[in-house]
């Protein structure tokens, strides 16, 4: 993978997260339905970021990872880093804003008042989405998704360094359950991805030439889901999300421009380059943003002296969430090495430790 690939990838979490972002805070509780054209693509943002997960976690295994030990101490430093806090932030925020505006934290809009002591314990274990179940974590709703990463992480690390591979990723499929199991494949779209671009070699303009029919193709479909109110079937929620055709459709179109993209790169990559630090930084915060953001925003619309849909509300608390999230992160996600040393002098030392990171 060349540098311009990596901030390429760096680049796509960001807005991927961002979207996730703005579309949660276009919502008519927080800002009055501002930026409202944001809320359809959060689901596809989602895809795009299990097919990016898949493409990372091949790159670490096959360039880094050489142990079990070292795969799981660097997939729990990466997980724990930002899911033990947002665990934390999100039940104690949500104390505090049920104080102030009970009326802010409603089932309507999916939160669940009863068993927080079960969904934090639910959210710490991954225990989460096993099966039928859909236990929310409080305010974070997003964290649901990582009921499903985490699983992804736990099946493939079986079927790699397991003495029983295949029995081993079977049996951690079974525990995960159908939901699950139904969106390993865009994980894998990505690990596949990955594995392509080590394999074959294709010139630089047949890259370029991939990349803009899968961009293009992408934004032909986004014509088609706005004519068509997004409607690719119905899958029982109980069994996956309903989403699942659109992203498999979505993972497929993102996977393939990935593709273009490694190749194309020498002809397209150098505004990337160039623009590289302030990327990389914002990067460094994708993890935080796409977890915190809506405790954080929850608890700050309870301290609106204003309504949703006064711009001194919008301006502060778009602006105003982002920020913390930042701040947050600089002492969460940034700081993984500390997360990776703790859990390495927990684990038995039957391998060395290597230090990077995917």
């Amino acid at each position: 993978m060349n540098r311009a690939t990596s901030i390429y990838l760096d680049l796509a979490r960001f807005i991927a997260a961002m979207v996730v972002f703005v579309g949660h805070l276009s919502g008519a509780r927080f800002t009055g339905g501002l930026f409202w054209q944001a809320g359809p693509f959060m689901a596809e943002a989602v895809a795009v970021f299990f097919v990016l997960s898949g493409f990372v976690i091949g790159f670490a295994v096959d360039q880094r990872e050489h142990s079990a030990r070292d795969y799981a101490i660097n997939r729990a430093a990466r997980i724990y880093s930002v899911a033990l806090p947002a665990l934390a932030i999100t039940f104690a925020l949500d104390a505090l804003g049920r104080t102030a505006d009970p009326a802010l934290y409603a089932p309507w809009w999916g939160y669940v008042a009863d068993g927080r002591l079960g969904q934090c314990l639910a959210g710490l274990f991954f225990v989460n989405q096993l099966w039928f179940a859909q236990i929310p974590q409080g305010s974070d709703l997003p964290y649901w998704s990582l009921g499903y990463e985490v699983w992804y992480y736990v099946i493939f690390g079986m079927a790699v360094f397991a003495r029983w591979r295949v029995a081993g990723a079977v049996l951690a499929g079974l525990i995960a359950g159908p939901k699950i199991l139904a969106m390993l494949p865009l994980w894998l779209l990505g690990l596949g991805c990955y594995r392509l671009c080590s394999r074959i070699t294709l010139s630089a303009v047949a890259g370029l030439c991939l990349w803009l029919a899968a961009i293009g193709l992408w934004l032909c479909y986004e014509v088609w889901a706005v004519r068509h109110h997004r409607w690719l079937g119905f899958v029982p929620a109980a069994l996956a999300r309903p989403e699942l055709l659109q992203d498999y459709l979505v993972g497929v179109l993102f996977a393939v421009a990935l593709l273009g993209f490694r190749f194309a790169s020498p002809l397209i990559g150098a505004p990337l380059l160039a623009l590289a630090p302030p990327i990389r930084w914002a990067a460094g915060a994708t993890f935080s943003i796409y977890l915190l953001h809506l405790p954080i925003a929850q608890f700050l619309a309870t301290q609106m002296p204003w309504p949703p849909q006064a711009w001194a509300t919008r301006a502060i608390l778009m602006p105003g969430t982002l920020a913390l999230i930042f701040a947050v992160a600089e002492v969460t996600e940034r700081r993984k090495e500390i997360w990776r040393r703790g859990i390495a002098y927990l684990l038995p030392r039957v391998a060395p430790l290597r230090s990077e990171d995917a």
